[in-house]
C-alpha cells in the first residue's frame, strides 16, 4: 500500500480517502508499528494551546468554568471523559483540561481534507470508522497503549452530539471504563453547555476503578453517566427553565437544528449522523422500529385490522 501525500490526499474523493485512511490504521497496527509521538506532544503542547487561544478569539467565544475540582498531582494517565454538545466544544475543551490529551474521534470524514485536523494531528487524534468493527479495535487498543505510555485520552462517550432534550447525558458506550479499568488511569468526569456565545463547564473528581471491582462493565458505565449528568444538571440549573407556554410544536426540530447549525461549519455532518453515531440499546424497541412492517406490509382481509388506527386517521382529516 502506497503512502500519500497530502496533497495526494486532497485530490482524492471523500469516500475514496476515508477507505485510504482505515486501511492505512489496519496496515500500520498489523505490521507491529508502535503509536508514536507521545512525549513530543507534551512537549509542543504550548504550541497547541496557544493555536487553541487564537481560533477562541476569532470564534468570539467565551469560557466559564463553574468548578474544577480534579488534580493533575498523580503520575496516572488520565481519562478526561466529556458530555458532547458540538460546535467547538472539542477546542474549548482542550483549554480547559490545560494538558497533553490524544482525541478519540470516530467518523472524521471530511475533517481529513480541512486544516483543524492537521492541528488535531498536532494534537494527537486516534480516528476510527465506526461502523467498521476492526478499526474500532484497533482505535480501542491504541488507546490502551497511550494510557499505558503515560500519555492521557480526552473522550465523548455518548459517541454523538446530544439531539434529545429529554436526555440530560445520553447512555454511553463501554469503552470508557474498560480502559480505566485495564490501565488503572483516572476518570475525569466533565460537563459541557453551551449558552449563545459562552461555553461553560463544570469538572468533577478523579476517580479510579479497581481492576477487581464485583461490578460489571454496564454498571461501571452507569456509574459515569450519573456522575456526568449530575455535573450537567448544576450547569443547566443555573438557567432559566422553560415554561410549558412557551414550548412550540415544532421545539424538538428547532432544539435539533439550533444544533447540527452550530456543528456544521461546513464539516458535513448531519442530525442523521448524531443519531446514527449514538449508542443504541438493544434491550430498548424505537417506534419507529415497532411498526417499521408496515411499509412492507400487503394488506388483505386477514390483516386489515392492523391499519384501523391509520383508516380512522384519515376519515377524521376528511
Amino acid at each position: 500500500m502506497d503512502k500519500l501525500n497530502l496533497f495526494q490526499k486532497r485530490k482524492m474523493a471523500i469516500e475514496e480517502l476515508v477507505e485510504y485512511e482505515c486501511e492505512l490504521r489496519k496496515l500500520k497496527y498489523h505490521n507491529g508499528e508502535k503509536l508514536k509521538g507521545i512525549n513530543l506532544r507534551k512537549k509542543i503542547h504550548c504550541l497547541v494551546s496557544m493555536i487553541l487561544k487564537i481560533d477562541q478569539l476569532l470564534s468570539k467565544e467565551k469560557i466559564v468554568i463553574l468548578n474544577d475540582k480534579h488534580n493533575t498531582e498523580s503520575n496516572r494517565s488520565r481519562i478526561y471523559a466529556c458530555t458532547h454538545i458540538g460546535g467547538n466544544d472539542i477546542q474549548r475543551t482542550f483549554q480547559v483540561i490545560k494538558e497533553p490529551a490524544y482525541l478519540m474521534l470516530g467518523d472524521p470524514g471530511i475533517l481529513y481534507k480541512m486544516l483543524i485536523y492537521q492541528g488535531l494531528r498536532m494534537n494527537g487524534v486516534i480516528p476510527l470508522e465506526t461502523p467498521d468493527k476492526e478499526d474500532r479495535k484497533i482505535a480501542y487498543n491504541r488507546a490502551i497503549e497511550l494510557l499505558e505510555n503515560g500519555g492521557n485520552l480526552l473522550i465523548y462517550p455518548e459517541g454523538a452530539w446530544n439531539v434529545t432534550p429529554n436526555l440530560v447525558v445520553m447512555k454511553l458506550f463501554n469503552g470508557t471504563v474498560r480502559m480505566a479499568k485495564e490501565t488503572n488511569s483516572e476518570i475525569i468526569p466533565i460537563a459541557i453547555e453551551q449558552y449563545n456565545q459562552t461555553f461553560y463547564f463544570n469538572i468533577g473528581e478523579n476517580y479510579t476503578i479497581d481492576k477487581d471491582t464485583l461490578k460489571s462493565v454496564e454498571e461501571l458505565r452507569d456509574d459515569l453517566r450519573e456522575k456526568l449528568a449530575t455535573l450537567k444538571w448544576e450547569i443547566m440549573e443555573r438557567e432559566p427553565f422553560l415554561k410549558q407556554e412557551e414550548i412550540t410544536e415544532n421545539y424538538l426540530q428547532e432544539f435539533q437544528e439550533k444544533i447540527v447549525n452550530r456543528c456544521n461549519y461546513g464539516y458535513g455532518f448531519s442530525l442523521q449522523d448524531a443519531i446514527n453515531e449514538s449508542f443504541h440499546d438493544k434491550s430498548v424497541v424505537e417506534k419507529e422500529d415497532v411498526y417499521a412492517f408496515l411499509n412492507t406490509l400487503e394488506i388483505g382481509k386477514h390483516n386489515a385490522f392492523l391499519m384501523k388506527d391509520q383508516i380512522e386517521l384519515q376519515r377524521k382529516k376528511k
